[in-house]
């Protein structure tokens, strides 16, 4: 496979207080097709001692090789019984058997707002808030159970001829958030 990108970043004093940074990012991945992505950060200077700062964007995750073409098969033991459990690469007919699809993109959203604070000659207070989200991230399937009578027929013949009891996959089949603050104080102080 192979990858092409394009990428353009500009800083804008808006006013000697203010300040805008803008960036775009475009790349073309032959496995997962064509994304965009956008940065968009200011700047205030509300005083000597203060700036208030905020930004928004945007981001994309490729999934790993590792992710992709992970295959391995082990023994384990769950409530005193062995079985024999199969991780296959998404792309694989046991894969496609048990209804997983291929493997795509993982997708963000960021932003952040807060603000630095020299209170002093030696002590500077920096407060941040963020909110992180991220869509479709790639992650390890739950087991499917090769004696479960609901199973798909077909994935079951699969995992019969591989004498495997147990199946799982990479997917794409989480959306998770995150939200905090980051509070950074620092002291210098120099003795002697």
């Amino acid at each position: 496979g192979h990858v092409w990108g394009v990428y353009a970043h500009a800083e804008i004093d808006v006013t000697p207080e203010w300040l805008v940074d803008l960036a775009v990012r475009a790349e073309d991945y032959s496995d997962f097709g064509f994304t965009h992505n956008y940065k968009l950060a200011t700047r205030y200077k509300a005083s000597k001692d203060v700036n208030i700062r905020g930004s928004v964007s945007t981001g994309f995750r490729a999934p790993s090789l590792q992710q992709i073409n992970f295959s391995s098969t082990f023994t384990t033991v769950q409530a005193g019984n062995i079985a024999e459990v199969k991780i296959a690469p998404n792309y694989s007919s046991l894969a496609k058997a048990a209804g997983i699809a291929d493997l795509t993109q993982e997708k963000s959203v960021n932003a952040s707002l807060g603000f630095t604070w020299k209170a002093s000659k030696e002590l500077s207070i920096t407060i941040d808030g963020y909110w992180t989200s991220i869509k479709d991230r790639v992650v390890l399937s739950g087991q499917f159970d090769g004696s479960d009578p609901d199973l798909d027929a077909g994935l079951r013949a699969q995992m019969a001829a591989l004498k495997v009891s147990l199946a799982q996959f990479f997917a794409n089949a989480v959306n998770t958030s995150n939200t905090g603050v980051d509070l950074v104080l620092d002291y210098n102080k120099r003795i002697g």
